[in-house]
Protein backbone atom coordinates (compact mmCIF):
# COMPACT_ATOMS: atom_id res chain seq x y z
CA UNK A 1 0.00 0.00 0.00
CA UNK A 2 1.28 3.62 -0.59
CA UNK A 3 -0.22 6.48 0.68
CA UNK A 4 0.27 10.03 -0.31
CA UNK A 5 -0.61 13.01 2.09
CA UNK A 6 -2.27 15.92 0.33
CA UNK A 7 0.01 18.86 0.33
CA UNK A 8 -2.16 21.85 1.25
CA UNK A 9 -0.50 24.63 0.04
CA UNK A 10 -0.36 23.10 -3.76
CA UNK A 11 -3.53 21.82 -3.55
CA UNK A 12 -6.39 24.18 -4.73
CA UNK A 13 -10.09 23.45 -4.57
CA UNK A 14 -12.29 26.20 -7.01
CA UNK A 15 -16.48 26.54 -6.06
CA UNK A 16 -19.14 27.65 -8.63
CA UNK A 17 -22.71 28.16 -7.55
CA UNK A 18 -25.53 29.54 -10.33
CA UNK A 19 -28.78 31.09 -10.28
CA UNK A 20 -31.19 31.78 -13.38
CA UNK A 21 -29.56 35.47 -13.99
CA UNK A 22 -25.77 34.25 -13.70
CA UNK A 23 -23.30 32.44 -11.03
CA UNK A 24 -20.46 33.15 -8.16
CA UNK A 25 -17.21 31.41 -7.89
CA UNK A 26 -14.54 31.30 -5.35
CA UNK A 27 -12.39 29.32 -3.69
CA UNK A 28 -12.00 26.99 -0.14
CA UNK A 29 -8.76 25.27 1.40
CA UNK A 30 -7.98 22.16 2.18
CA UNK A 31 -7.25 21.69 5.70
CA UNK A 32 -5.51 17.93 5.26
CA UNK A 33 -6.01 14.90 3.81
CA UNK A 34 -4.75 11.53 2.46
CA UNK A 35 -4.85 8.87 -0.71
CA UNK A 36 -4.26 5.36 -0.62
CA UNK A 37 -3.59 3.17 -3.35
CA UNK A 38 -2.86 -0.71 -3.51
CA UNK A 39 -2.50 -2.54 -7.24
CA UNK A 40 -3.43 1.22 -9.27
CA UNK A 41 -6.74 1.14 -6.98
CA UNK A 42 -7.75 3.74 -4.33
CA UNK A 43 -8.07 2.09 -1.57
CA UNK A 44 -8.72 4.83 1.45
CA UNK A 45 -8.84 8.32 1.50
CA UNK A 46 -10.01 11.14 3.70
CA UNK A 47 -9.93 14.60 2.76
CA UNK A 48 -10.78 17.34 5.74
CA UNK A 49 -11.92 21.35 4.11
CA UNK A 50 -12.05 24.32 6.47
CA UNK A 51 -14.95 25.83 5.39
CA UNK A 52 -13.78 29.03 7.48
CA UNK A 53 -11.76 29.79 4.39
CA UNK A 54 -14.55 30.24 1.80
CA UNK A 55 -13.63 33.17 -0.29
CA UNK A 56 -15.85 35.05 -3.23
CA UNK A 57 -13.55 35.35 -5.98
CA UNK A 58 -16.12 37.37 -8.82
CA UNK A 59 -17.26 40.37 -6.21
CA UNK A 60 -15.09 43.41 -6.52
CA UNK A 61 -17.54 45.66 -4.32
CA UNK A 62 -16.88 45.27 -0.76
CA UNK A 63 -20.06 45.64 0.62
CA UNK A 64 -21.57 43.33 -1.75
CA UNK A 65 -18.52 40.62 -1.27
CA UNK A 66 -19.46 41.04 2.71
CA UNK A 67 -23.16 40.56 2.30
CA UNK A 68 -22.73 37.56 0.29
CA UNK A 69 -19.91 35.86 2.44
CA UNK A 70 -22.04 36.47 5.31
CA UNK A 71 -24.83 34.93 3.51
CA UNK A 72 -22.73 31.83 2.86
CA UNK A 73 -21.73 31.33 6.46
CA UNK A 74 -24.90 31.93 7.67
CA UNK A 75 -27.87 29.42 8.47
CA UNK A 76 -28.99 29.96 5.23
CA UNK A 77 -26.04 27.83 3.26
CA UNK A 78 -23.06 26.27 5.22
CA UNK A 79 -23.41 27.47 9.12
CA UNK A 80 -20.16 28.15 9.30
CA UNK A 81 -20.01 28.92 12.92
CA UNK A 82 -20.84 25.69 13.78
CA UNK A 83 -20.01 23.44 10.77
CA UNK A 84 -15.78 24.75 10.46
CA UNK A 85 -15.05 21.21 8.23
CA UNK A 86 -16.49 19.16 5.63
CA UNK A 87 -15.31 16.27 4.57
CA UNK A 88 -14.55 13.51 1.81
CA UNK A 89 -14.17 10.03 2.93
CA UNK A 90 -13.16 7.70 0.04
CA UNK A 91 -14.11 4.19 -0.18
CA UNK A 92 -12.56 2.92 -2.92
CA UNK A 93 -11.64 4.05 -6.51
CA UNK A 94 -11.23 2.04 -9.38
CA UNK A 95 -9.31 2.76 -12.66
CA UNK A 96 -10.77 2.64 -16.09
CA UNK A 97 -8.64 4.09 -18.88
CA UNK A 98 -7.18 7.12 -17.91
CA UNK A 99 -9.66 7.87 -15.19
CA UNK A 100 -10.96 6.64 -11.99
CA UNK A 101 -14.16 6.20 -10.97
CA UNK A 102 -14.66 7.41 -7.19
CA UNK A 103 -17.16 6.57 -4.21
CA UNK A 104 -17.19 7.76 -1.38
CA UNK A 105 -19.63 9.86 1.62
CA UNK A 106 -19.44 13.57 1.69
CA UNK A 107 -20.30 15.10 4.77
CA UNK A 108 -21.33 19.04 5.05
CA UNK A 109 -23.33 20.44 7.85
CA UNK A 110 -23.08 16.90 9.73
CA UNK A 111 -24.75 15.17 6.84
CA UNK A 112 -23.64 12.74 5.16
CA UNK A 113 -24.15 11.34 1.79
CA UNK A 114 -23.02 9.28 -0.74
CA UNK A 115 -21.12 10.77 -4.06
CA UNK A 116 -19.49 9.09 -7.19
CA UNK A 117 -17.42 11.20 -9.10
CA UNK A 118 -14.59 10.67 -11.46
CA UNK A 119 -11.14 12.64 -11.22
CA UNK A 120 -7.27 12.11 -13.16
CA UNK A 121 -4.90 10.90 -11.41
CA UNK A 122 -1.13 10.61 -12.49
CA UNK A 123 1.61 9.00 -9.77
CA UNK A 124 4.87 9.50 -10.17
CA UNK A 125 7.51 7.68 -7.54
CA UNK A 126 6.79 10.08 -4.54
CA UNK A 127 4.28 12.23 -5.89
CA UNK A 128 0.70 12.53 -6.90
CA UNK A 129 -1.26 14.57 -9.24
CA UNK A 130 -5.15 14.77 -9.20
CA UNK A 131 -8.10 16.53 -10.83
CA UNK A 132 -11.36 16.61 -11.22
CA UNK A 133 -15.00 17.78 -10.71
CA UNK A 134 -17.92 16.86 -8.40
CA UNK A 135 -21.50 17.75 -8.34
CA UNK A 136 -22.84 18.38 -5.50
CA UNK A 137 -26.72 18.66 -4.69
CA UNK A 138 -26.86 20.73 -2.18
CA UNK A 139 -30.41 20.37 -0.89
CA UNK A 140 -29.28 16.89 0.35
CA UNK A 141 -27.20 18.79 3.25
CA UNK A 142 -30.42 20.70 4.33
CA UNK A 143 -29.28 24.05 2.33
CA UNK A 144 -32.47 24.91 0.26
CA UNK A 145 -32.26 28.76 0.37
CA UNK A 146 -33.18 30.05 -3.01
CA UNK A 147 -34.25 26.15 -4.12
CA UNK A 148 -37.15 25.60 -6.83
CA UNK A 149 -37.63 22.24 -4.42
CA UNK A 150 -39.08 24.10 -1.22
CA UNK A 151 -40.10 27.32 -2.59
CA UNK A 152 -42.22 28.09 -5.52
CA UNK A 153 -42.13 30.55 -8.11
CA UNK A 154 -38.81 32.06 -7.03
CA UNK A 155 -38.61 33.33 -11.07
CA UNK A 156 -35.05 35.25 -11.20
CA UNK A 157 -34.44 34.38 -7.66
CA UNK A 158 -33.78 30.82 -8.21
CA UNK A 159 -30.69 29.21 -7.15
CA UNK A 160 -29.70 26.23 -8.53
CA UNK A 161 -29.40 23.11 -6.43
CA UNK A 162 -25.89 21.88 -7.70
CA UNK A 163 -22.46 23.74 -7.12
CA UNK A 164 -19.74 22.51 -8.56
CA UNK A 165 -15.90 22.08 -6.69
CA UNK A 166 -13.20 21.49 -8.88
CA UNK A 167 -10.26 20.38 -7.34
CA UNK A 168 -6.20 19.72 -8.03
CA UNK A 169 -4.61 17.81 -5.37
CA UNK A 170 -0.85 17.22 -4.86
CA UNK A 171 0.05 14.57 -2.71
CA UNK A 172 3.55 13.69 -1.55
CA UNK A 173 4.27 9.95 -0.30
Amino acid sequence: MTTFNIQTESSTVNWTGKKVLGLHTGTIQIKNGFLSFENDEIIDGEIHIDMTSIVITDISDKSIYKEFFDHLNHDDFFSVDQFKTASLKINNGRKENMHYIISGDLTIKNITQPIHFTATVEIFSDFLHALGEIKIDRTLYNIRYGSGKFIPNLGDKLIYDEFVLQFKLVGQR
